[in-house]
């Protein structure tokens, strides 16, 4: 099979994919932290940030490490349509007569409030084809996504499903970002692992939550 070198000029929605479902067959190894990149120094001072929806999370926790906080300061940010996405389908899952979810809704409704829409961005029809192979081709080399739906339980589906476009919205933010040439902050440590063996000159920033 015969995949497309990359995204740029393409003309059709074949020539969007990048990369060949045939040639991983087997679930990659998380590599060691000193591998990973949880350094702020390694990225130049003039590039734009986006966050992922867990460093939006995190902001309003107040889990941000120091050191993350220095790093977006005055940096250009962009805002993934994905990830707002993300934020906007916790608010309205919440159920208008419980109690706690007008404390926890607030939060959420300041944040999206706070960002201007004109510095949002969204993934191109590209990345939105590549971000799909992607989530299955991790749907089924790491999770075990990829079974027949006649062979699965009502409960058993549902789980699926959601892992499939838990994958396919981690995939968006992270090609999103390489779209834009930003550095993706975000503490999502096992699945941009294995995003970046596929993201090539992507740029992703990790961090632990509550870290100095």
């Amino acid at each position: 099979m015969t995949m497309a070198a990359g995204t740029t000029g393409a003309e059709s929605a074949g020539d969007a994919l990048v990369h060949d479902p045939d040639a991983t067959t087997r679930s990659l190894a998380l590599r060691d932290l000193a591998d990973l990149p949880y350094d702020p120094a390694a990225f130049g001072a003039d590039l734009p940030v986006m966050l992922d929806t867990s460093a939006y999370i995190d902001q309003l926790k107040g889990r941000l490490p120091g050191r993350i906080l220095r790093f977006v300061a005055g940096r250009s940010l962009l805002h993934a349509g994905t990830a707002l996405q993300e934020i906007a389908i916790s608010i309205g899952m919440m159920d208008p007569g419980h109690p706690d979810t007008t404390r926890h809704r607030a939060p959420l409704l300041r944040l999206l409030e706070t960002i201007r829409l004109r510095d949002c961005v969204a993934p191109s029809p590209a990345a939105w084809t590549e971000a799909g192979m992607l989530a299955g081709i991790l749907a089924r080399t790491q999770f075990g996504l990829a079974r027949a739906k006649g062979t699965l339980s009502a409960e058993q589906a549902c789980c699926q499903r959601g892992e499939r476009r838990r994958l396919l919205n981690d995939a968006l933010i992270f090609l999103t970002a390489q779209e834009q040439g930003a550095v993706l902050v975000t503490a999502n440590r096992r699945d941009m692992d294995l995003l970046l063996r596929f993201g090539r000159g992507a740029r992703v920033l990790l961090y632990n939550p509550g870290a100095v």
